[in-house]
């Protein structure tokens, strides 16, 4: 069998506090793919509790959210107003944006977060 399958059961994945220096409010960062090679794929799951948000931040490679339940919202560099997300949602993220993702006031929300190479630059709290 090939090493490069993974099978990663849910159970068996912590679900530690998201990083206070990237987050605002309570939100749970959980690692589910990590690169298996340089550069390579990574997969995260999210929970953020009513009003947690990430910070501003860029992505040196191509991401894709997929909103699992609740209610988000995302903004990026050039978006006036931050656009409503809901279950089933999915965002193409373009490298090199700036952008922020989050809960509503009122609601949990969960996505995937699927990065296909390069890394993260993290800037200011976000405020909508």
């Amino acid at each position: 069998m090939s090493g490069y399958f993974k099978v990663v059961p849910e159970a068996s994945v912590p679900s530690p506090a998201a990083s206070a220096d990237k987050f605002d409010g309570e939100v749970w960062q959980a690692e589910i793919l990590t690169r298996q090679r340089p550069d390579g794929l990574r997969g995260h799951r999210f929970a953020y509790a009513p009003g947690g948000r990430s910070h501003w931040h860029v992505h040196t490679g191509e991401q894709a959210l997929i909103v699992v339940s609740g209610r988000g919202l995302i903004q990026w560099e050039g978006l006036a107003e931050p656009m409503a997300l809901k279950a089933g949602d999915w965002v193409h993220v373009e490298p090199g944006v700036p952008h922020w993702h989050g809960a509503t006031d009122d609601s949990v929300f969960v996505h995937l977060a699927v990065t296909a190479t390069g890394g993260t630059e993290w800037g200011e709290p976000a405020r909508p």
